[in-house]
């Protein structure tokens, strides 16, 4: 029997970089009906998901096998808006789309109680004016940040797109889409963050007792010298951190609304120099942790919903009183968890880092992102601070006997404790570290 003609076949390959940055690849074919699809299977070598693509696209060639399910919405009158989108939601999960809960939610939140009962053939111009006039007065009183409702708005025309072109036949509903001609929402106006300042954080990791647990002093003091985001600091592990060369690797975050470990935001890993003063407090920290692990874990154990709120009462329990810290407009945003990773950037840039150092370090794509910074850093008031400056003894003493063995300076690189932070406000005039 003459060997079977390879020249109709449709099975390609590509490779994918999983969470961890390993490579992989998967398999992908046409069917007879002209519909693309990825094959589940995952392989680590290019052969063998040929191979696998080739069988596969012979077989669907061979039993005439297709994608579109029959029968289509357009024979199928009464099929709900919200029933549509739920197919549509399986579609972009077939794709590998990883953002499928978030669409979910923008659709069930901002659309789905104005058109999701309707069918889609019943949907108009005036339905999208309605959900585009709802997304504007939440932004107007303050539900809802302009970006949020630019990202729902977004849902619905694509969704809508979809309906019109889809590459799946299945899924085109209607001629036309009812979102053409409307105007989007409020862009708004962006609220400016605040950032702590040095002497703010020596408050906070001073701040012996029950008030602020050592772990979170610790954590407090991590997030700022280092300026990892909360996701990567979040799932940050000794095997990342290298005392020997004085550098954290950066390879993962932790992904808050899908609860997994993904890759960093900009898909590439990065080296963040550990500072000089941040040394010793990490060696400590190591020897008590056997060196394995998190390296924060009590950021782990914690409710990310209640960060913000918790750094707030830290700062509070500190006595730092700076009304910025805690004022919450329509135009400024309080302190949260994330303040940190804007404090240590600013830092930096107040004390005379090479822009384009600091724009690697923070992970940043764009320069233009790091150059928003200098404008913060110029905007630092009298009770600034040393960036980055010696630690508090106290940070230490839980490892102490741990870091004995490790034959550690640690107060080279520390200063003395306040005894309490009860009852004491930051006061410039008291700090040596009071002014730059």
């Amino acid at each position: 029997m003459a060997p079977e003609s390879t020249k109709d076949l449709r099975g390609t390959v590509q490779r994918f970089k999983d969470a961890r940055g390993r490579m992989y690849w998967r398999a992908r074919i046409t069917l007879p009906d002209g519909e693309r699809v990825w094959l589940k299977p995952r392989f680590d070598k290019k052969e063998r998901a040929q191979e696998y693509a080739d069988e596969k696209a012979r077989e669907a060639e061979k039993r005439g096998i297709t994608a579109t399910p029959a029968p289509t919405p357009a024979t199928a009158p009464g099929e709900s808006c919200d029933a549509w989108h739920g197919r549509y939601l399986a579609y972009c999960r077939e794709r590998g789309i990883v953002t499928t809960g978030d669409k979910g939610y923008r659709w069930g939140k901002w659309i789905s109680p104005t058109i999701g009962a309707k069918t889609m053939a019943d949907v108009t111009k005036e339905d999208a004016e309605t959900i585009r006039d709802a997304l504007d007065a939440a932004i107007l009183d303050g539900r809802l940040s302009a970006k949020t409702a630019q990202n729902a708005w977004g849902e619905l025309t694509v969704s809508f797109g979809e309906a019109c072109s889809s590459k799946r036949k299945d899924l085109r509903a209607r001629t036309d889409n009812p979102c053409l001609g409307v105007q989007p929402p409020e862009t708004g106006t962006s609220r400016s963050k605040v950032y702590p300042y040095p002497s703010e954080l020596r408050a906070v990791a001073s701040c012996i007792g029950d008030q602020i647990p050592l772990a979170w002093r610790q954590i407090h003091v991590i997030a700022a010298y280092t300026y990892l985001r909360p996701g990567e600091l979040w799932v940050l592990e000794w095997s990342d951190v290298d005392l020997d060369d004085e550098k954290i690797h950066v390879t993962k975050a932790w992904d808050f609304k899908n609860k997994r470990v993904k890759g960093t935001k900009t898909h590439e890993t990065r080296e963040v120099p550990i500072e000089a003063n941040l040394l010793a407090l990490l060696k400590a920290m190591h020897a008590a942790a056997g060196g394995k692990g998190l390296v924060v874990p009590a950021l782990a154990q914690a409710d990310d919903h209640d960060l913000g709120v918790t750094t707030r009462e830290h700062f509070e329990a500190a006595g730092c009183k700076r009304p910025r810290l805690v004022k919450n407009t329509k135009t400024e945003r309080h302190v949260v968890f994330r303040s940190w990773r804007d404090a240590g950037i600013t830092w930096a840039i107040v004390r005379g880092d090479d822009v384009i150092k600091v724009q690697r370090r923070a992970g940043h794509k764009l320069i233009a992102t790091t150059q928003r910074y200098i404008v913060e850093a110029e905007n630092r008031g009298a009770t600034f601070g040393v960036p980055f400056g010696p630690l508090p003894a106290s940070l230490l003493e839980a490892s102490k006997d741990s870091s004995k063995s490790l034959g550690v300076n640690l107060q080279a690189a520390v200063i003395p404790d306040e005894s309490s932070c009860e009852r004491r406000d930051l006061n410039p005039h008291e700090s040596d570290l009071a002014r730059t």
